[in-house]
């Protein structure tokens, strides 16, 4: 039997905040993992105590989690993990997988603080993984298997949608569907705040901006069609909605959702750096 087999965890999660408690959470819920396989770390008691409410073990060693894990999931923030995992750099053994999910640090840079032993894989998954709708991608490293690729892709689709990408378009994925949740509920509340504008009382507008929201993007994937089909079939000739994209393309609001896109994946980038 080989180490890795004989290992009493098979996730371990170094950082049992808001992210990695959502991802095991949907793993649990999903039938992939059980309570008695994950074992969580963190500096804080209480989120130890709010990792141990999902049932699973926790810890605040984290080199007893390496050692124990045969996957382990890096779930902290990328201008901490410096400070992470070279300390953990021995407690690594040979093919063990480590998944991190800290924006902008590639491969290469994990590589270098934990030595060559362990197979990595990038992963990008979103606030949204916290109520089961994730928007996530993922890149591999070399000598990662097939079995651990699989873990990890199904780890990530417990949570909502996952796609494979080449590492380079990572930063792209972080400033798109990673920062795209703060866009997007900056878009809910300007659009509540036209609906105010026009006569709604605020909790209504707000409520009907979300489902118009969550509808309209439920409708393209179940549909598999591209924004411009649901655009189209909204807008009549002379109508209400085309009189509003008018006004949407007169004051720039394309240009300026693309630009914060790109602005947030060179600061992805930057952070990598």
């Amino acid at each position: 039997m080989s180490e890795q087999s004989r290992r009493e965890y098979s996730l371990g999660v170094i950082g049992a905040g808001t992210m990695g408690s959502a991802l095991v959470r949907s793993a649990l819920q999903a039938g992939l993992l059980k309570p008695a396989q994950v074992i969580g770390s963190d500096i804080s008691e209480a989120r130890r105590a709010a990792f141990e409410g999902l049932g699973a073990t926790s810890t605040d060693d984290n080199h007893h989690l390496v050692r124990s894990a045969e996957a382990v999931l890096v779930a902290v923030k990328p201008q901490v993990l410096g400070d992470v995992l070279p300390d953990l750099r021995d407690d690594f053994t040979e093919g063990q997988l480590l998944i991190s999910i800290a924006a902008g640090v590639p491969l290469a840079a994990l590589s270098e603080a934990v030595g060559p032993k362990p197979n990595l894989i990038r992963v990008m998954p979103n606030i949204c993984c916290t109520v089961g709708a994730a928007a996530s991608a993922y890149a591999v490293g070399e000598g990662v298997t097939e079995g651990q690729e699989e873990f990890v892709r199904e780890l990530l689709d417990a949570a909502g949608e996952v796609v494979p990408v080449p590492e380079v378009l990572l930063n792209a994925v972080t400033g798109l569907s990673g920062s795209g949740p703060a866009f997007v509920a900056i878009f809910i509340a300007a659009l509540a705040d036209g609906g105010v504008a026009a006569g709604l009382a605020r909790a209504e507008a707000e409520r009907l901006a979300a489902q118009t929201t969550l509808g309209a993007a439920r409708w393209l994937l179940e549909q598999d069609a591209s924004p411009a089909q649901l655009k189209d079939l909204v807008s009549s000739p002379g109508g209400t909605t085309i009189a509003g994209v008018r006004a949407l393309e007169a004051h720039g609001f394309r240009s300026a959702v693309i630009e914060a896109v790109v602005a947030a994946a060179r600061r992805a980038e930057e952070l990598g750096g």
